[in-house]
């Protein structure tokens, strides 16, 4: 047998596996995955802080969770209202996808089965082509399964899954199917459609710094990427441009101005005690790969998944932590914990 056709084998073995433990997962958690969509959800977003109401109309306002804000809002989409009038300050696309599903199923959290599975798919691929072992990249993907962050954001209606999703197919797909740049600039606009997009920002200049370091810029083909990005994210408002009611710079510019004038970071350093005081893997991977950062060269592409989540870490310091934001960067620390301890066990 070739080793072409081993390493065929071998990848299939490792994503059954997966597959398997992922199932176990959503076996596990069915009661929160399969949720039925109720109508009063939508009712109390209506009245809740989430809606602007200048003229004091709404008598006897509630407070509503974030994922509640959410699948409403979606379900609103979904029915044809404008992603501008409802929740304006994310952008649209997971919002649409909860609110289809929530129409057409009944279950608002079918998306996230979905992206649950992507995103342990594309941590192994990460792990077998940059590190070039299916072993890391499998025990990485498991380590992220039985991390408290990713239960969190796969049985609850929030953003940021969908959104890490996008970012790794885009770093998978810039890096390894270069020619590709329609799809670089679909799934970096849908990266950017799917919620706030500060970390994207962050991640693409990260990117491009290394890009630049390692003489892999063309200027030409990352303009094309970002038209198409653009494009991606403007077509998520397509309902707006029908409806007459949408500038799509002004739009962007209204939420950059109310996520600066609503930004309530104001206790420096709050990550860092969350990140170092939270689940016991955390702290441990991330001084795994500070340690690999020393011993790698710059010009590596493993040194920019090694490099990302520290930088990461650093601008964390500046903003309100929640432990949902980790899971940014929880790939790339747990593959590099899982490149340690295969290198120790295997040599």
């Amino acid at each position: 047998m070739n080793i072409l056709k081993k390493n065929i084998l071998k990848s299939r073995f490792h994503l059954t596996i997966l597959f398997v433990v992922f199932s176990l997962f959503v076996f596990l958690n069915k009661e929160y995955l399969f949720r039925k969509f109720d109508s009063i959800i939508v009712e109390s977003y209506l009245r809740s802080q989430d809606i602007l109401d200048t003229e004091n109309k709404i008598k006897d306002r509630i407070f509503v969770s974030d994922e509640e804000i959410y699948i409403a809002s979606g379900f609103l989409y979904a029915n044809g209202a404008s992603p501008t009038e409802y929740n304006f300050q994310h952008p649209p696309f997971i919002k649409y996808l909860y609110g289809l599903s929530a129409k057409y199923f009944n279950l608002p959290l079918l998306p996230n089965i979905i992206f649950s599975a992507i995103l342990l798919s594309e941590v192994y691929l990460l792990g077998k082509l940059v590190f070039k072992s299916g072993v890391v990249g499998l025990f990485g993907a498991t380590l992220l399964l039985i991390d408290p962050v990713f239960k969190e954001i796969t049985i609850y209606g929030l953003l940021d899954l969908g959104q890490v999703v996008f970012l790794l197919g885009f770093i998978l797909t810039t890096f390894f199917w270069k020619k590709h740049w329609i799809g670089q600039g679909v799934l970096l606009g849908l990266a950017i459609a799917s919620k706030f997009y500060s970390p994207v920002i962050m991640f693409l200049a990260i990117i491009y710094m290394y890009k630049i370091v390692t003489k892999q810029f063309d200027l030409k083909r990352e303009l094309f990427v970002l038209v198409v990005a653009s494009i991606s994210l403007a077509l998520t408002y397509t309902i707006s441009f029908l409806k007459g009611d949408y500038n799509f710079l002004f739009h962007q510019a209204k939420i950059i101005k109310f996520m600066l004038d609503h930004n309530r970071a104001i206790e420096w350093g709050g990550a860092a005690s969350m990140f170092f005081g939270g689940y016991y893997l955390w702290p441990i991977s991330f001084f795994v790969t500070l340690f690999l950062v020393i011993q790698t060269k710059v010009k590596e592409l493993k040194f920019l998944l090694l490099i990302t989540p520290v930088v990461y870490m650093f601008v964390m310091l500046f903003q309100l932590p929640f432990t949902r934001y980790f899971i940014l960067i929880l790939p790339f620390l747990y593959l590099s914990l899982s490149k340690l301890i295969c290198e120790k066990l295997l040599h």
